[in-house]
């Protein structure tokens, strides 16, 4: 008898034992709540290399135009996670600056503007992703959603290095498909670093164009995508996290639709590379 209530009291002392360590297992919180505030500024580089793309062009060069400029603005997000694992993210990008308008036929410069042509981008998203801890410290983070990027570039007063108005007023649309990761290694209990790499699929691009004396124009450009990378090193500071980020940007987009007379938005890339200070709390 007294070795079955020996027996009895160690099943009850191990089985107390394990309720009191898994009581020790942190717990996922349902639902968690992030907000995200940050500072950008950029460099901006726009290139339609070939303007003509006529029988031409292989005996006199191409004609191409340039646009350079700096960009400042800043970038807003909120992310709502389920478990740890499970999250939405929406976001908006503003950025706000003045370019340079170049033109010119192989390696000769023909005009220019100062840089003094405003130039606005909207950039709204919605994401959706998972969390994976793949190993010990390392998380990876796939997602996937829908985002528009919206840029307006108005040069009706300015005036180029000939001396006559450029005079030409333009909205780009693009609707596209992000499909990423991001991938964050915790060094310690406060540092950590980052990496993200996103391929932006263009499922519909149009672009608005005015010049002076010609009724508007819209023309359709069916293809093209989009390029993102970003490295991060964060700082973990009580409740909020600081974050350093260097990034960069690309968009490859084909030539339009033509219109009657041969009119269309020729082939053209775009390079944003930047740099974004921001507090995650």
């Amino acid at each position: 008898m007294r070795k079955y209530v020996s027996s009895l009291l160690m099943i009850v002392s191990c089985y107390s034992n394990a309720l009191a360590s898994e009581e020790k297992v942190p717990v996922p919180k349902e639902w968690e709540h992030q907000f995200y505030v940050g500072l950008n500024h950029a460099g901006y580089h726009y290139l339609e290399p070939n303007i003509t793309q006529d029988e031409y062009v292989p005996r006199w060069g191409a004609v191409w135009v340039k646009d350079v400029g700096t960009l400042w603005g800043g970038t807003a997000s909120y992310r709502l996670t389920w478990q740890e694992q499970a999250f939405i993210q929406p976001e908006l990008t503003l950025l706000y600056g003045k370019h340079q308008y170049n033109f010119g036929r192989k390696d000769k410069l023909r005009s220019k503007t100062k840089h003094a042509i405003p130039a606005l981008i909207f950039e709204p998203r919605l994401t959706l992703g998972w969390n994976i801890v793949i190993y010990k410290r390392v998380t990876l983070s796939p997602y996937s959603g829908v985002g528009y990027r919206f840029k307006s570039d108005d040069s009706d007063e300015v005036r180029t290095s000939r001396g006559n108005k450029l005079g030409h007023y333009r909205k780009s649309n693009y609707v596209y498909i992000p499909i990423g990761a991001s991938a964050d290694y915790q060094l310690n209990e406060t540092w950590s670093v980052s990496i993200k790499g996103e391929y932006d699929w263009i499922v519909k691009a149009w672009h608005y164009s005015r010049i002076p004396n010609h009724q508007p124009t819209i023309f359709k450009q069916p293809n093209g995508y989009g390029l993102k990378g970003e490295a991060s090193i964060n700082y973990l500071y009580k409740e909020m996290k600081f974050s350093l980020s260097p990034y960069v940007h690309y968009w490859n987009i084909r030539n339009s639709e033509e219109k009657k007379g041969g009119a269309m938005e020729p082939y053209n890339m775009t390079w944003e590379t930047g740099l974004k200070m921001g507090i995650t709390f």
